[in-house]
């Protein structure tokens, strides 16, 4: 017997006439209309004080962090300098008593002009022993002085006879060894286009060559800043924008910026200039890239903040944010040395400092925002509960006509079944996919209809049907077929669940997708494999055949060759020699290039699996493989701890020898080549990977090369100048990447390269 309801259901506080608030018979009062409202002002006024504390505190903290890390920075980057000053300063001290060089300067003095200076055999010998020392250390030059500071022996002749500027500069320095602050080298230059002036700053370490009785002279070392004086500086830096710099007393900046480049679009420094010593620490007042022509001139502009309390000899810090050189503000910290008189000054950008403290406070704005919100909606709600209650019905039966939609115009076959296994309704594309309309399918038996047989057409009993089995859990497989009704099996992948999950034989509804053409693709993917992996073999069976039937004729080119030129060599005119020294040179590039593309070839066929491997061994091997042509070219390798990895031992002898082959090639003309290698750990998101940098001084390369240089067959200079077939670096790319790390090149011309290799220390497996 059904159970009877009342045709309207009246809710708490809502009268069943319009005027029910006017009459004031509803329960609702006039205060419980705006209580609400006076609780959410409340609530969101407390909200905006406790979101005010809130960003001071975050400010606070977030400044304090950045003071903390920016006088760690400030602190790691003097006492590194300090130790470099101290190791320049060592590698002076075993000259203050150098009796060769007192008596040098004793026999230099007595002489007059420069031509004399220059015609004395002393000086032959004081230049030949001073310029070994230039050349060992990498300094720039050397000048022998006397007390009165005129130049004795120095690496530039046009200097003898002429006042010191090192000393003039930086006065005497009698009372000990003493390292200079940078300065302008100008020095005069000749060419095919006549005379000129090229500067160099340099740093002078000052030597008093002493006796008992006194100071005879000085000896100067020029020592280029662009070496381990700038880099101690850059590498003090903080973030992505952190920069670290150097100004003397007067702001002058006495190291190299970062930034470089956007004072020389700012028409600040020159393209090209060798430093930033004509540029003060000044404050443009706005960004340079805003600067226009009609600002007032460069000299006018005001140090900024940092500078002008650095040259004043203090040490402090600026949390709140200041303009640096190029106008951007700042936060920075400061100290002055009063050992090597200047003052270090390391910033970070302000946006970057309160990146942090400012995405926390926008997530803290948007969480007090939604916290109003909801107390406002909450408010809300509570007014409109009586006009939700009177549309629920509406709304309900809005919701079943959407659904019915859905279901009609679904993609996939959907239909419902009772507990008997009849099919109670189906939707579109359901009857399309059978091909019944929906007349024929609704209140039929569905195993009787679409799912009577197996694939092969053997009954399928019904007691082991698992789609429509009253009681049967939620099943997904597409090993299953429905039968359409002209007859024919069609593949589906399907999914049953019940209407009632607690009672699982009251019926169920059923999903079903004709997976015809993904079988096809499946089908069509697995042919396409395999034929790709038998190219695959055929194409290596290939290079490998190709690459001896091709080396078999160029050794026979070469073999022939050479016996032509012993014995018929003398009846060839020089055309004819030449003819056939080119021939044989090029039968021999040949085989090298076919020798170096099957070395590429092999990285990745390399099957191999990955073994603990020591890199300090590895490299040890590749430099006693080296060692003759090292030892015929004088060049020092310096090796520091490198760490152990899981990697191929024979492709990792090959990705060394081929850096350090490279690195002993490109040198520079008329200097030693130096090459150091050293290794480090370091843990990431991916694990510990081992970062590996191979420097040298060499030729170096211009920085837009960077990946070039890596391309199959790149090369950057002519064969005539160095020789090669461009594969080697290409080679060393594909190793670090079938170890799964990387191989990238930094470099400067004249000014070497140094390349880094990045490596996991434990691999995922073998390839």
């Amino acid at each position: 017997m059904s159970e009877q309801r009342p045709d309207r259901i009246v809710e708490p506080g809502l009268g069943s006439d319009a005027g029910d608030w006017q009459d004031g018979s509803d329960t609702e009062t006039w205060v419980s209309q705006v209580l609400p409202g006076i609780l959410a002002v409340a609530f969101v006024i407390v909200v905006a004080l406790a979101v005010a504390a809130g960003e001071r505190a975050l400010m606070t903290s977030a400044r304090q962090t950045n003071a903390s890390t920016l006088q760690s920075v400030l602190a790691n980057t003097i006492q590194r300098f300090e130790a470099w000053a101290l190791h320049q300063e060592d590698h002076g001290s075993i000259w203050l008593d150098d009796e060769g060089l007192i008596a040098t300067v004793k026999e230099l003095r007595e002489l007059g002009s420069a031509s004399e200076l220059m015609s004395a055999d002393v000086q032959l010998e004081a230049r030949m022993r001073l310029d070994t020392r230039v050349a060992e250390y990498g300094y720039r030059g050397y000048e022998l002085v006397d007390r009165g500071g005129r130049v004795l022996s120095a690496m530039d002749e046009q200097r003898l006879g002429l006042q010191s500027e090192a000393l003039r500069v930086s006065g005497t320095a009698a009372d000990g060894i003493r390292l200079t602050s940078p300065r302008i080298l100008d020095r005069l230059q000749s060419g095919e286009e006549g005379d000129g002036h090229s500067e160099l700053s340099v740093i002078d370490l000052i030597i008093p060559l002493r006796e008992p009785a006194g100071v005879v002279g000085f000896l100067i070392f020029e020592v280029d800043p662009l070496r381990e004086y700038t880099s101690t500086f850059q590498v003090g830096r903080t973030g992505v924008s952190g920069d670290t710099y150097v100004v003397n007393s007067s702001g002058r900046l006495l190291s190299n910026s970062r930034y470089d480049r956007q004072f020389i679009e700012a028409g600040l420094l020159p393209e090209g200039h060798p430093s930033m010593l004509h540029l003060d620490a000044r404050d443009p007042g706005m960004t340079l890239r805003s600067i226009s022509s009609g600002v007032r001139p460069y000299g006018e502009w005001p140090l900024t903040f940092a500078a002008r309390d650095v040259t004043a000899g203090n040490r402090g810090q600026n949390l709140e944010g200041y303009r640096d050189p190029r106008g951007v503000l700042v936060m920075g910290a400061w100290e002055w040395s009063e050992k090597r008189d200047f003052g270090v000054i390391t910033e970070i950008e302000l946006s970057e400092a309160l990146a942090g403290a400012s995405q926390a406070q926008a997530v803290l704005r948007v969480f007090a925002v939604a916290m109003a919100l909801s107390f406002i909606l909450l408010a809300v709600l509570f007014s409109a509960h009586r006009n939700i209650s009177r549309q629920r019905a509406l709304v309900t039966q809005e919701a079943r006509q959407r659904l019915s939609q859905i279901l009609m115009s679904a993609g996939e076959g959907i239909y419902g079944i009772d507990r008997d296994g009849a099919i109670t309704f189906v939707n579109r594309s359901a009857c399309e996919m059978l091909g019944y309309s929906e007349d024929e399918l609704v209140g039929k038996s569905s195993h009787a209809m679409i799912h009577h047989s197996h694939r092969d057409g053997t009954i399928y009993p019904r007691e082991e049907c698992p789609v429509h089995t009253a009681g049967v859990p939620i099943v997904e497989t597409d090993k299953e077929v429905f039968w359409t009704k002209s007859g024919q099996p069609i593949p589906i992948e399907f999914s049953t669940t019940a209407i009632n999950p607690d009672d699982v034989s009251g019926g169920a509804v059923v999903t079903f997708r004709d997976i015809s053409k993904r079988r096809q693709d499946e089908q069509a993917l697995r042919r396409y494999a395999q034929e790709l992996k038998r190219s695959n073999a055929e194409l290596q069976e290939f290079a490998y055949a190709a690459s001896h039937d091709l080396q078999e004729p160029l050794r026979k080119i070469q073999a022939f060759g050479d016996r032509l030129s012993n014995k018929y060599g003398a009846e060839f005119d020089d055309t004819g020699r030449h003819y056939l020294e080119r021939m044989v040179d090029a039968a021999g590039r040949m085989r090298q290039l076919i020798d170096d593309l099957l070395s590429y070839s092999r990285v990745n066929s390399k099957t191999t699996s990955f073994l603990p491997v020591e890199l300090s061994a590895v490299v040890a091997d590749v430099v006693s493989d080296l060692e003759p042509r090292i030892a015929s070219e004088d060049a020092k390798i310096r090796v520091g701890e490198l760490p152990a990895i899981e990697a191929d031992p024979a492709q990792m002898h090959q990705l060394f020898l081929n850096l350090i082959a490279n690195a002993l090639k490109f040198r520079r003309a008329g200097t030693q080549p130096s090459i150091s290698i050293e290794g480090s750990v370091e843990v990431g998101e991916a694990g510990a990977v081992a970062r590996i940098a191979v420097a040298d001084n060499g030729i170096g390369f211009e920085p837009r090369h960077a990946e070039r240089i890596f391309g199959m067959f790149e090369r950057l200079h002519g064969r005539e100048e160095f020789d090669g077939t461009g594969v080697g670096l290409a080679t060393c790319r594909k190793i670090a990447e079938r170890h799964s790390g990387e191989l990238t090149a930094w470099g400067e011309p004249d000014a070497g390269a140094v390349f880094t290799l990045i490596l996991p220390i434990r691999q995922g497996g073998g390839i």
